[in-house]
């Protein structure tokens, strides 16, 4: 039986991941992991009610073929750095060892473009810490989505994002090339993108920018 495993099913990115997952049909089960579940009822979906406190014992014998991390905080929420690396960095990280030594596999995670240890920029060097420590899981396959700015309807007020993502509507067409990647993304896109991460044959840590996840979709 096939297992797959949402963590951070209640954000854009994963409430989405979920969506095709269970349109998908490649696994039997599917877990979504949040604080507070989500609007979703399907025969094959558990949900789990948990967070980085309490999350211990709900997976602590899931055997997971496949991982999605889709979690991620904004500044304006988890405004501490501390907790910010707390939710991006050590909360999937945590999940990803415990069902590591129940067998997991492989995993697809959701980072950033210019995710970069010696970037002056804080969010870009706790992705980047986050990616270092997914391969040094040393999974089988390793999957790492480096989306540009990512838009769509989230329950959450993102003011910073909404103008951002009317400007990348104007610039968005002018971005030729090979700055395609720079485009902004629909968080549905890179859902979809990651579903299809697990019909990717080989073995060894694969990154995708924006346009590369277009391309998977």
């Amino acid at each position: 039986m096939s297992q797959a495993l949402i963590l951070g099913a209640s954000g854009l990115v994963g409430l989405h991941t979920t969506k095709y997952l269970l349109a998908d049909n490649s696994f039997d089960k599917i877990y979504a992991v949040s604080r507070h579940g989500i609007p979703i009822q399907h025969e094959r979906l558990i949900q789990i009610k948990a967070d980085f406190d309490t999350i211990d014992s709900p997976i602590r014998d899931l055997q997971i073929d496949h991982l999605f991390s889709c979690l991620g905080s904004t500044k304006s929420k988890t405004p501490n750095k501390e907790d910010y690396k707390k939710v991006d960095h050590d909360y999937p990280i945590k999940v990803a060892r415990i069902l590591k030594e129940n067998g997991l596999h492989s995993a697809s995670i959701v980072s950033a473009l210019g995710a970069n240890k010696d970037s002056m920029t804080f969010y870009m060097r706790l992705k980047a810490m986050t990616e270092q420590s997914f391969e040094e899981l040393g999974l089988d396959q390793l999957f790492i989505m480096q989306p540009s700015l990512i838009v769509g309807n989230r329950k959450e007020k993102r003011l910073a994002e909404k103008f951002a993502s009317i400007l990348f509507n104007i610039i968005n067409p002018l971005l030729l090339g090979d700055y395609k990647k720079y485009r902004s993304i629909k968080g549905s896109v890179i859902a979809r993108a990651l579903v299809e991460t697990t019909k990717l044959d080989g073995k060894g840590i694969f990154r995708f920018n924006t346009q590369e996840i277009k391309e998977l979709t």
